[in-house]
């Protein structure tokens, strides 16, 4: 054993220091090669693609938490090539309405994998700040091909685009031991403990590892900072656009949809979980993925493979772990862009089957479409109350553009990173950092949907130009043998160095600020001031304007305002139940 790891280490000294162009680095499993590419500035670093942390979760193994790999590998691993994805519809095909048959799913059930990118004059000191990205694409999309790393690698860190499994094959549940579900955050976990013990090794200081993610990345970076699970794996964290209090982070009651799948599947849980989980791991695992295109609330809402409160992993209630402090405290960025709505309204504008589906089957649909079904008995009611307030009732057509998307944005997005913000702004001994992305730039989600409806939104996922390049989610409509297209206006440029510093500076100090070249301080928040950074080329900050906005949703009668202010609630259902019998 001995002899082999001083083969490892010779191989390691001789492969960088020797300058050759496929340097190698030692991890606990193996050797592993890498590439030279040249970032947006013209610097170089070094990509070690498909690293695997974990077990491939095939035959026996789907649907079980993930294990560390049980055998390295012999040899210098190539680590050349981009990973397959996990098995998924992409999402773009989503957005566009496309039904993809079984056999033309993207990727692989062998997915679990990671990039590793480092600065070419990192040294072997292991000093760098790491940052680990966890994707979005709502649990049943995404993947390291979509996040390149040449805008990051411009700056002094060390950058981790992990993999975890999507769909029905992480996250069905059928509520107990057996299949209790979860698994795709686990796996997110298990990548956490790989960096822990082998970032060292690519110049990573694996005490100062930041997590951060966008959309369903940015819940899973909340749900890494909820779980006991991931205690000491990280020391700060960035949440984009997502938080585990957003209404789509998570469900209950996910046995009902491992049954209603199972039976478009032919396996019944009827007969006991036991005997559903064999069955389940004898079906195609392109079909298990693909049936969540058959299930009545996809039209609506395609979240429906989401984490679950299993009392393991997520312990407890997201409101009621943060309310008691029982969280991995960290300081914490946090933000959302200006039209997060757009994500949903673009799509509802573009194609021709979504607003009739809505409007038409509006009992069923329109709930769905604010992800009540999951979270509240009384869905028609609160429905009623949002609409209604937003836009004077079942209003879409396109005049009312900008206030359902204002709608879509605040239900989905904004009440629960302000409710995220209050809270862990309460907490002694950490800092949050709030912003919001407010300019619209020569790139934006929302272009690719061809239509002329919010051309000036700045759309859920816009800030992700900023920080990453290419790929199939950023620029769905560029040529594989295509250069990807890259930002060339000087307000862009400018607000991405802004962005790019930010990010970095607190991934090494754990303050987006903590000097004065952006010429400006980010102001950490607090629970009676809510105040963000307006994310711009000239960035300023702004006070809070929601209030209004909280103070509606806080006095609707859902589980969620139970927890947080029961007195609220009852009085207005009082006040909502006498105007009633007035008018009776």
């Amino acid at each position: 054993m001995k002899l082999l790891f001083l083969c490892v280490a010779i191989a390691t000294w001789l492969g960088v220091s020797a300058g050759e162009e496929v340097p190698v680095v030692s991890t606990e499993e193996g050797i592993v090669s890498g590439i030279e590419e040249k970032a947006v500035n013209g610097d170089a670093f070094y990509s070690y693609y498909g690293i695997p942390y974990a077990t491939p979760p095939t035959g026996e193994l789907r649907f079980k938490d993930p294990t560390p790999l049980a055998k390295g590998w012999e040899g210098v691993r190539n680590g050349s090539t981009m990973p397959s994805p996990c098995i998924q519809v992409r999402l773009g095909a989503v957005l566009m309405g496309m039904n993809i048959p079984p056999e033309y799913l993207d990727g692989k059930e062998d997915c679990l994998f990671l990039n590793v990118f480092k600065p070419k004059a990192a040294t072997s000191k292991g000093d760098l700040p790491v940052m680990v990205f966890i994707h979005g694409g709502g649990y049943f999309a995404g993947a390291a091909d979509e996040y390149l790393p040449h805008v990051l690698l411009s700056k002094d860190v060390i950058l981790v685009v992990i993999q975890y499994r999507l769909g029905f094959l992480g996250f069905l549940s059928t509520e107990d031991s057996v299949i209790p579900g979860n698994y795709g955050l686990k796996d997110q976990t298990l990548a956490l403990q790989w960096v822990q013990r082998n970032i060292q090794n690519f110049g990573g200081d694996p005490k100062r590892v930041t997590i951060f993610g966008e959309s369903a990345g940015g819940a899973s970076v909340h749900f890494q900072v909820l779980s006991p699970k991931a205690e000491g794996l990280f020391s700060g964290a960035i949440m984009q656009s997502g938080n585990a209090f957003c209404p789509w982070a998570h469900a209950g009651e996910l046995s009902k949809v491992a049954k209603e799948i199972g039976d478009l599947l032919g396996c019944s849980l009827e007969e006991g979980s036991q005997v559903y989980l064999k069955c389940m791991q004898s079906v195609n695992a392109n079909k298990i993925n693909a049936v969540m295109q058959d299930l009545p609330k996809f039209i609506a809402f395609p979240l429906v493979a989401v984490p679950r409160i299993d009392g393991d992993f997520l312990p407890d209630h997201p409101i009621r772990l943060m309310q008691d402090g029982r969280y991995n405290k960290v300081n914490i960025m946090a933000g959302v862009t200006a039209n997060e709505g757009a994500i949903f309204t673009h799509p509802m504008y573009a194609r021709e089957d979504l607003i009739p589906a809505l409007v038409n089957n509006f009992d069923v649909n329109g709930p769905y479409s604010l992800q009540w079904y999951s979270s509240d008995s009384d869905h028609g009611k609160l429905t009623d109350l949002v609409y209604n307030n937003y836009l004077g009732g079942v209003h879409l057509d396109r005049d009312h553009a900008d206030d359902l998307t204002q709608m879509m944005s605040d239900r989905h997005f904004n009440v629960g990173h302000d409710l995220f913000s209050k809270l862990h702004a309460g907490q002694e001994g950490v800092s949050t950092f709030r912003y919001e992305l407010v300019h619209r730039g020569q790139m934006s989600v929302g272009d690719f949907m061809a239509v002329d409806v919010g051309n000036y939104w700045v759309s859920h996922g816009d800030e992700l130009y900023y920080l990453f390049r290419g790929g199939p989610l950023l620029q769905p409509l560029q040529k594989p043998s295509e250069e990807p297209r890259d930002l060339d206006e000087e307000d862009d440029l400018r607000l991405r160095n802004i962005i790019l510093t930010l990010w970095t500076n607190f991934a090494a100090t754990g303050h987006p600020t903590s000097d004065e070249s952006l010429g400006f301080l980010w102001s950490a928040t607090t629970p009676d001031d809510l105040l963000h950074l307006a994310l711009s080329p000239t960035p300023t900050m702004a006070s809070d304007a929601r209030k209004e906005v909280r103070k509606f949703f806080s006095s609707l009668p859902t589980k969620d305002n139970r927890l947080l202010n029961p007195h609220l609630v009852e009085e207005v259902n009082s006040s909502t139940s006498r105007a009633n019998q007035d008018e009776l």
